[in-house]
Order: structure tokens, then sequence, then C-alpha cells
């Protein structure tokens, strides 16, 4: 049953009030300003070139998900599903696996894989196949194999056939299923296949194959209004983004960019794999002195270019005057504090400061995504945060970035994990989003939630059934567990004591963003 919110989302439609002055539409691409839909359409040579290295450049990643699947531990060895995705129907594969099927491909009517004029293309955007030793196939992961998602102003008629115009480049695939594409392959009693059930769509742990032991699964990030966004010093020649949910990955987008090509096998024998073998940090120099593979700083330039190129989506929605000016003011006085719109944040919604565990504790959420490690000083990714993010790791001082809300109306559910609210169909219209957007802002401006917590359903080991998978999953070598926090919807109560008029008010008015 639709909630009172998404009933009152339908009167700007039946009223057919004036629209706000700024525009719904996309923008097409004019210089350095991409639309939604523009990851095609002609852009300035650096964009085009940065739009490349996201949809198609593994850097011989490939080869470290062949060294997975190979592992010469057992008990490490997975076989990520690449070829379970591949060999699956194309008019089914979408619906199976929630993965994108690349638009320039058709289905092979003779069976197997789909047809591309791009040889290394799989049919699946992102997933690319490389020639492997002896003449065998080998896959390797893009960045668009996770961050490419459905337009939300331009959904497909049939998910499982998108359009280029279907695609935004970079709002994040909300739909794939990780858990599914890791688990497949795994032997049926593996207790990993348990704790991968619990992955909502659209999430990832990022430290799952680089493990730091804690079992934190997040959404796939968007990016969007990048120019925007605050910067911060952290002691390097420029002030500098933070990202990641809990503030890490702060020097630089194309320093980000790095780690994540790291997260996803690039280098990995040459470098990535000595320093996790001695406990060491990743040495990005000794990258580049000992793996030609590793991306040249023009290619990180681009492609962070290109990101910055991109706007958040606009809901068509109309507005209600009154209803939109108690909105913001409601908002300026409850969520401003941290939702910063002042200057051009107006576009961004955050401030991206820190909110630490244990400073409210009432409204924290869900512990185990920020307190990652691997970012931490000694730690794998070391140099990939700031001293500013390591001495607050030091301290004890982690916690979540106030997240940028701009676009909100396009990314329900809600919270890191995906816990507030329910999914879209991925071919929802942008009125039918706003819908489940208004769903999920009820339950997010509400305490009273049934707590969600994920259990194991059959015995693991010593633990029964019923236990919570924090407990199995986010331990250390000696049995420490370094996780209790099981509740996985647990927090930011801001705006439950507001009466219903405001929430509403807010609600409408924060779409429109």
């Amino acid at each position: 049953m639709r909630s009172v919110f998404a009933l009152v989302l339908m009167t700007p439609m039946v009223l057919g009030c004036v629209a706000e002055p700024e525009s719904s539409e996309p923008t097409d691409p004019v210089g350095d300003e991409v639309s939604t839909a523009s990851t095609i359409q002609a852009l300035s040579p650096a964009l085009a070139h940065g739009r490349d290295v996201w949809f198609e450049n593994t850097y011989g990643g490939e080869k470290f998900f062949t060294f997975l699947a190979n592992h010469p531990d057992p008990a490490k060895r997975i076989k990520i599903g690449f070829e379970n995705v591949i060999a699956t129907p194309r008019a089914q594969r979408f619906d199976v696996w929630g993965v994108i099927n690349d638009p320039d491909c058709v289905a092979n009517p003779g069976g197997g894989a789909d047809l591309c004029d791009d040889p290394e293309s799989s049919g699946v955007l992102g997933i690319r196949k490389k020639p492997g030793p002896g003449g065998t196939v080998q896959y390797g992961a893009t960045c668009a194999s996770c961050h490419a998602g459905f337009d939300p102003l331009r959904p497909p008629v049939d998910p499982n056939e998108p359009t280029w115009d279907n695609v935004h480049a970079t709002i994040g695939n909300q739909y794939i299923r990780f858990s599914d594409i890791f688990a497949v392959n795994l032997p049926a009693a593996d207790p990993r296949r348990v704790m991968f059930a619990a992955w909502p769509p659209g999430s990832v742990d990022t430290t799952l194959l680089f493990n730091d032991g804690i079992m934190n699964p997040g959404v796939v990030t968007h990016f969007w209004e990048h120019p925007n966004r605050p910067t911060f010093d952290v002691g390097m020649d420029e002030e500098k983004m933070r990202n990641g949910q809990g503030g890490e990955d702060d020097v630089g987008g194309d320093v980000a960019a790095l780690r994540v090509f790291t997260n996803i096998g690039v280098c990995f024998m040459e470098c990535v794999a000595p320093a996790a073998a001695t406990g060491q940090p990743i040495d990005v120099e000794a990258c580049y002195q000992t793996c030609p593979d590793f991306p040249p700083q023009s290619d990180l330039d681009d492609l962070s270019a290109f990101l910055a190129s991109f706007k958040a989506p606009q809901s068509p929605g109309f507005a209600i005057p009154i209803l939109y000016q108690l909105g913001r003011l409601q908002f300026d006085r409850n969520c401003a504090g941290c939702h910063d719109r002042s200057g051009k944040r107006k576009h961004v919604l955050s401030d991206d400061e820190m909110q630490f565990l244990g400073d409210d504790p009432a409204n924290d959420t869900n512990a185990c995504r920020a307190l990652t490690t691997n970012w931490d000083a000694g730690k794998l990714w070391a140099e990939f945060s700031s001293d500013n993010f390591k001495a607050r790791a030091a301290a004890g001082d982690k916690g979540y970035r106030n997240m940028p809300l701009g676009g909100i109306w396009a990314t329900s559910p809600f919270l890191h994990n995906q816990s507030i609210g329910s999914m879209p169909p991925a071919e929802a219209s942008p009125w039918e989003r706003g819908q489940y957007y208004w769903d999920a802002m009820a339950e997010l401006l509400s305490a009273e939630r049934d707590p969600l917590v994920y259990t194991t359903p059959v015995a693991i080991g010593p633990f029964p059934a019923g236990t919570p998978l924090q407990y199995i999953f986010s331990r250390a070598p000696d049995g420490t567990v370094l996780c209790t926090d099981v509740v996985e919807n647990r927090g930011h109560y801001y705006g439950s004591n507001l009466d219903p008029l405001s929430k509403v008010a807010i609600t409408h008015w924060l779409q429109l963003q």
C-alpha cells in the first residue's frame, strides 16, 4: 500500500501547477557539460577519452580474476560468475543478474555469446573479455560495470534491451546482484554463500577481495555535481573532495580511481600481492615502476573530467508554491546544518563533513561500513587516504560523510546499505520512481521501523541458525568480533519529530532539487 506521502505526490500533476524556474530537462552536451544520457554523444576529446576509460579499460585486471579462480589456497578460491552472466540469454540477463546489456550488441540467433562490433565487449556493459594464456579468454571489469545504471529520466522499455539513451554513466547500478555473481560458482555448502545472500542489490563489500575482516557492503556510489562539492585541505597541492561513504579516498579523484583499479585487479601480481603478503601498504610509485599496466596520469585526468561533467538528474515534477516554500523553510531549520545548501552547495546539499560514530548515538546508522580498515595507517590502501583520515581512524573517530542529497529522488532505497525504502522497477517512469522516493522518505522521516537484521538461515559451524551474520563474518583472525552492530536500518531519525505537513513539505521540496 502506498503511503500518504506517495498520494501527496499526485497533487502537483493533478493540479497542473507551474513548474519551478529551473529546467527539469537535462541539458545537451555543450563544451564540458554532459547530459545524463550523453555517454555516446559528441564530447570534447578529453571527455570522450575519459568516457572510454570508464566503459572499456581494465588495465590487465582480468589476470587477477583468473588468479582468484585458481587460487592456491582452496579456502580463498572464488570464480566470479562472469561466464555465468554472459552465458545467460540476453533476453533474461538483467532479470537474472541485474547487469546492463551493451546496447551495441545483439543476441546471437544461433545461441552463445552476444554479437558485438567491439571484439572485447562481452555483451554486458563493463565486463570485458581479453585473450588469456593458451588461447583462453579472461574477463575483467571496468568502472562502468558497477557505476553505469539506468537513466531515471529515460528508463528502458525492456531492461534487457536498453538503448544508449537509457544508460546513465554515473548513477550506479542499483539492480546488479553482486551477491549472486560472487556466489554462483561456490560449493553449495560454502558459508560465504550465506554472507553474499545478505548483500542487497546494488551493494558490494569493497574490501571483500582484500578482506579486512569486517562484513560491510555499501551501495554503489553515484557521481555528479563534482565541481560544486566541498573540498578540504589534506596537505596536498590543492584542496580535495572527500569520497567514500566513510570519508576515505579523499586525496583526489584521480588517486581514488587508482584505488578502485587496484581493487578490481589492476597490477595485482606486480604491486598489490606483494604488499598484501607482507602486510604493507601499496606503494603507488613502485606500482608505476614495476607494472606497465598501471593507469597513466593522462587517463586518470580525463576520467576525472568525465565524472566532473555530470549534474544531478532533475525530477520532472511540478512545485506547489506554498508547500515548496514551507519545505525549503523546514529543510533549512532541520537539515541544512549537515546538508548545506549555501552557495554552489545548493546543487549538492551536503557539507561533506564527518559525523563520527558516538557523537550522536541515537542517530548513528549501522556502523560496520564506517569501520572499514583498509585505508588506515599501515594498511593496504593507506596511500589512498589523507593523513587527516588516518589520524581520525587512529583516534577512533570513524563515521560517515554527510551524504549529498542532490538527485535523491532518483536513488532510493536510502542509507549506505539500501535499508530504507524499496527498489523501484528498472523500467519505472520518473513519475513511478517518484512514488518510491516518497515511500522511502516517509520511512526515513520516521522513528518507527521494524529492525532489519541479517541472520543465517542454517547452522554454520558452531553458530546456530538465527545468528546475526556480523557475529560470524566480522571477525579478526583471533576470533574477536570487529563489528557487533547488527541492525541495518537503524539511525538517522532526524526529522521524525516533525508534524506530518512539514514532512510532506520537505519531501516535496527535496524532490525538486
